[in-house]
């Protein structure tokens, strides 16, 4: 086997190189996820091109098996609060794996990891018996959460569903876009709930989201060309947020929406203020944007309340997913033993 493995730089490649990535994109996807629709090209080099922006800075490479570009690896480098994660993310054509094409690309972009002084490497989330699971426990990775993705198809869904009121004591407000200033400081702490979700074992941190953190998000997110929707309870008594639903969407992806967060502070849940952000949020999208076909969400499965909450909105399981980690030492010294 003679893998020729070169960095990629998604804004600088050629139409062929970019063509090639999609092609053995799309194949990874057909097997391993075949109850998604095709993957587009749109999507593929759109994700690579502008990956969501919490993900922080990204490299890639690519690596070729006899002329054929047989897989991908992807470095990135969150901020905020995970400074001290790596996540890789490595892909294999369906036709090419087994071959040591996967453990290549990752020792390949071992000393991208090595060089962010990062004590922890995530990887990417994968199905319990994805054909990737028995080669990352190979390599010492073991799984630290478990989630379920759930996804609503706008379209097809009754919308009486949807038809959720809003406790007394409370009313709901909604924007695109920017965080409006009067609000920000309420609606920080009302993101910051978000940390009570479930994460297992996992050492990744939501965001501290801060005043400060909101704008730039919302900078990032504006330069990403994403589209910011948000829904918020407030708490007729104080004028505070008590909770907070917000979905992204990203220009490649315009017919799915990815729900970002979903918080209420601890003092206001037992309300339903989820249930009602949540089908606002379902309403407006349906009536506002007709080209968006999915709404999706990820939640824990342990978190048996916001699943059953999102099934009773129309949401119907598609998958779990497992997270995996392990330590940079550990899995240098793995591949040091395999090169």
């Amino acid at each position: 086997m003679t893998l020729d493995i070169q960095a990629l730089d998604p804004n600088h490649a050629s139409e062929q190189q970019l063509a090639d990535y999609h092609a053995m994109r799309a194949a990874a996807v057909a097997v391993d996820f075949p109850e998604d629709p095709p993957l587009t090209y749109a999507a593929a080099i759109g994700r690579l091109r502008t990956p969501p922006v919490e993900d922080g800075p990204c490299r890639f490479w690519v690596g070729d098996l006899d002329g054929r570009l047989a897989g991908s690896v992807r470095v990135s480098l969150p901020e905020s609060s995970n400074t001290g994660i790596a996540q890789v993310e490595v892909h294999v054509h369906p036709a090419l794996r087994r071959r040591g094409v996967g453990t290549a690309l990752l020792l390949a972009a071992m000393p991208a990891v090595l060089e962010s002084r990062r004590a922890t490497v995530l990887g990417q989330p994968m199905k319990p018996d994805s054909a990737g699971a028995p080669w990352a426990a190979g390599l010492g990775f073991e799984v630290t959460h478990s989630m379920v993705m759930q996804v609503l198809r706008l379209a097809t869904t009754p919308a009486q569903l949807w038809e959720v009121p809003v406790p007394t004591g409370y009313r709901l407000a909604q924007w695109t876009g920017t965080t409006p200033e009067p609000l920000i400081d309420s609606y920080a702490v009302a993101r910051q709930a978000i940390e009570d979700a479930p994460t297992g074992e996992s050492s990744y941190r939501a965001t501290r989201w801060t005043p400060a953190r909101i704008r730039e998000t919302d900078r990032e997110l504006a330069d990403a060309g994403a589209e910011q929707r948000v829904v918020i309870a407030i708490d007729d008594t104080t004028d505070q947020v008590a909770g907070v639903h917000v979905v992204h969407n990203y220009p490649h992806r315009r017919e799915i929406g990815y729900i970002h967060d979903t918080s209420v502070l601890a003092a206001h849940r037992g309300h339903r203020l989820g249930a009602a952000m949540k089908a606002a949020m379902a309403r407006r999208l349906a009536d506002e944007r007709p080209d968006l076909d999915i709404v999706c969400t990820t939640t824990a499965t342990t978190n048996t309340h916001m699943i059953g909450i999102n099934h009773a909105l129309g949401y119907h399981t598609a998958r779990t997913m497992n997270w995996v980690e392990t330590t940079t030492a550990k899995l240098a010294e793995r591949l040091a033993a395999i090169a």
